[in-house]
């Protein structure tokens, strides 16, 4: 398989490195073997950790970071210095070990079961004698996921009674400084954790960073992933720029490394891989010293900001797999299905120009695909499974091949002509799509217009796209197939009977169930009997799949043959339970329809009223007196008898074709009357098919028989 990426940059040396030159505690964390530890190496730490940790180190106030569950602990110089020489070395060790009086309260904050804590310790005496108390400040810092991933603790003097301090304050001009600091990035930190959406926090970061840094204007540029456009906030100009701009916010996310300014700095801002998700651009109103103090706190701004949008970025992905999820559970066809992945995985991937190949008659392949250029369909249009391209590669395969870069491509096949590259895309993905027995069936293919890192989240990602584009194709595949048995039983178990007695027009049709094997108990039987009439059985038995339509047999075999032998219509359905029992439960209605006498008679146990249509008049419903649903009538059941002229229309069904979900019945019936009155003059077969066309895609059968007077 292509290597998915490039090799990752030695983070745990690269860390390490960084780390030592922040004074003794840094070296100390830079040369322990952490390996062994709850936080593991270095190199794996969470970009919230780094962020957290190099504040505290550079911090010339005590601060301590409590990591993990374990609550780690990690701490700076200047708490080493509260410890004195006696204490025991406390780097790395649990919380509960470290501070028992104090772990449940940091635990508290860990799992946001409060936003803060203080508590207080004894500190040093003054020179003249004034006693002195430790404050030590505790809040949270949320990691990339929006919930804390370890607490941050500050520590400061006070003096102990009700003494102000002097004017000025008792603080060094430069502690002040970085207390003023650390409480500004507590604030923007709190902010973003609050902040939902990337709006949100695009507009966080705009207006508070000024405070923090002390700049005049700020401006963030976010980067759609692998994308040519930039969305910039703040301060004036374009609110759109291109990648490939001169604009400084383009030339760091293009270059991927900061730019200094004139009168301030541009600064990448990076996910946890070290991909750019952006730019910050800080601006003073004049030039400044390039302080390393400055340095230190731009990072860590940087850091918060980064990790903000990687949430912002993540949700986002999450929410757009959940639609794709939800658009596909719901597909019934394998045209359906094939929509839906060209419409949303680009969108989950932040990816174009998508297209999904699929095995053809013999070596063809036959590719669908969304909006993709002219130019670049045409070059797939002779196709076939052994192609080298990668989306006939992996058809043909089943590897999912990545290539982050056109080099890539042109290592991969020397000489091939580049489609995709010549159209603009950078990095390319095939995605092979394989079936229960793990067989290609498909290959997905996306872009990116820049190049894309994919690291271990993108791809369990690109995983989560496969799993549910496969359990949909097969999932519509299998439908398909079950549906076709389905129509072909149902053809077998169902009368072909429809030329009826002279005088009569007759239509008859049947739908199973859109999903599923829902060989349903629904059916239909025409009977013809002595003097030119037509007896019309219309049934329903609960239930689906194979048992349900072996009572409906049995049911209909029955029926029709008691209406044969010349049982009363009254009669019929109470012998029916003494032959059978009530081993089933279902609906049914029984009419004789003499067009020589002009009458219908109508006998329903639990089953939809069948609709009359007179020339010139409304739909109306049969009127039938009530009885016991089919199975459980064991006595004489009411018969109704209506006119029926020529000209007259007789519409029978079963409930599948009115019941829904989402309205009441009545207005299913409503419905169904709505669709024949415009149809109603129409020959009969034309009646049925229009019946069948405005009120399909039912979870249930349907059986319906249209009868016309014709005179």
């Amino acid at each position: 398989m292509t290597s998915p990426a490039a090799a990752r940059p030695p983070a745990d040396s690269r860390w390490r490195k960084l780390l030592g030159t922040a004074g003794e505690m840094g070296r100390r964390i830079a040369g322990h073997d952490w390996a062994g530890t709850p936080l593991g190496p270095i190199g794996c730490w969470p970009q919230s950790l780094r962020t957290a940790l190099t504040i505290c180190l550079h911090s010339p106030s005590p601060a301590l970071v409590w990591w993990g569950p374990e609550l780690v602990l990690l701490h700076n110089d200047a708490y080493l210095a509260l410890l004195g020489p006696d204490q025991p070395d406390v780097l790395g060790r649990p919380g509960a070990a470290v501070w028992p009086a104090a772990a449940p309260e940091l635990a508290e904050v860990l799992t946001a079961a409060r936003v803060t804590c203080r508590r207080e310790r004894p500190g040093p005496v003054a020179p003249d004698g004034t006693g002195r108390r430790l404050v030590y400040s505790s809040g949270p810092v949320v990691d990339g996921t929006g919930r804390p991933g370890g607490v941050f603790t500050t520590v400061t003097e006070e003096p102990v009674g009700d003494r102000p301090p002097p004017p000025g304050g008792d603080e060094p001009g430069d502690r002040r400084r970085a207390l003023r600091q650390a409480e500004g990035l507590a604030r923007l930190a709190g902010s973003l954790s609050d902040a939902r959406g990337r709006t949100e926090m695009v507009g966080v970061i705009t207006s508070a960073t000024p405070a923090v840094v002390g700049a005049a204007g700020v401006r963030v540029a976010v980067a759609t992933p692998g994308g040519l456009d930039l969305t910039v906030a703040g301060g004036a100009g374009p609110r759109r720029l291109t990648v490939a701009g001169d604009d400084p916010l383009a030339r760091v996310v293009r270059g991927e490394t900061t730019v200094p300014l004139p009168d301030g700095v541009c600064l990448p801002l990076r996910d946890g891989d070290g991909g750019v998700l952006g730019a910050l651009e800080v601006r003073w109103d004049g030039p400044v010293a390039d302080e390393e103090a400055r340095r230190i706190l731009l990072d860590a701004v940087a850091g918060l900001c980064s990790q903000a949008l990687r949430r912002a970025e993540l949700t986002a992905s999450a929410r757009a797999m959940a639609e794709f999820a939800a658009r596909l559970s719901v597909t019934r066809s394998t045209a359906e299905a094939i929509e839906v992945i060209l419409d949303a995985a680009p969108v989950a991937l932040g990816a174009a120009l998508p297209g999904l190949a699929m095995r053809g008659e013999g070596r063809r392949v036959r590719l669908w695909h969304g909006e993709v250029p002219a130019g670049l369909a045409a070059t797939f249009d002779e196709l076939t499974v052994d192609d080298p391209r990668p989306i006939a590669s992996a058809l043909r395969t089943g590897e999912r091949i990545i290539l982050r870069n056109r080099a890539e491509f042109a290592a991969r096949h020397p000489g091939l002509p580049d489609p995709a590259g010549a159209h603009g895309m950078v990095t390319t993905v095939a995605l092979p799509l394989l079936d229960a027995q793990r067989r290609p069936i498909a290959a997905l293919g996306f872009g990116w217009r820049r190049e894309r890192r994919l690291h271990d989240g993108d791809l369990a990602l690109l995983d989560t796209i496969a799993d549910l584009c496969e359990q949909t194709l097969e999932r519509v595949r299998l439908a398909a197939a079950e549906h076709n048995l389905v129509t072909r039983l149902a053809g077998r178990l169902r009368t072909s009977a429809t030329n009826g007695p002279p005088g009569l027009e007759l239509a008859t049709r049947y739908q199973p169930a859109m999903s599923g094997l829902h060989l349903g108990g629904d059916w239909y039987d025409l009977v013809d009997l002595a003097g030119d009439r037509l007896a019309v059985v219309v049934g329903d038995v609960v239930g689906h799949q194979v048992e349900a339509a072996a009572d409906m047999a049995q049911l209909r075999t029955v029926v029709n043959t008691l209406i044969r032998s010349g049982v009363p219509l009254a009669e019929v359905f109470p012998r029916l339970t003494g032959l059978l029992g009530v081993g089933f439960l279902g609906t049914c209605l029984a009419m004789v329809v003499d067009p020589a006498a002009g009458t219908a008679q109508v006998a329903r146990v639990g089953h939809p009223h069948p609709v009359l249509v007179r020339p010139g008049r409304p739909p109306e419903m049969v009127p039938t007196g009530h009885s016991l649903p089919l199975g459980l009538v064991r006595d004489p059941v009411p018969v109704a008898t209506v006119p029926f002229r020529p000209g007259d229309l007789l519409v029978a069904y079963t409930d599948g074709l009115v019941e829904r979900r989402d309205q009441p019945y009545d207005a299913g019936v409503a419905a169904l009357h709505e669709v024949i009155v415009p149809v109603r003059d129409q020959p009969v077969e034309t009646i049925a098919d229009t019946i069948m066309a405005k009120l399909s895609g039912s979870d249930d059968d349907q059986a319906l028989v249209v009868i016309r007077h014709a005179g």
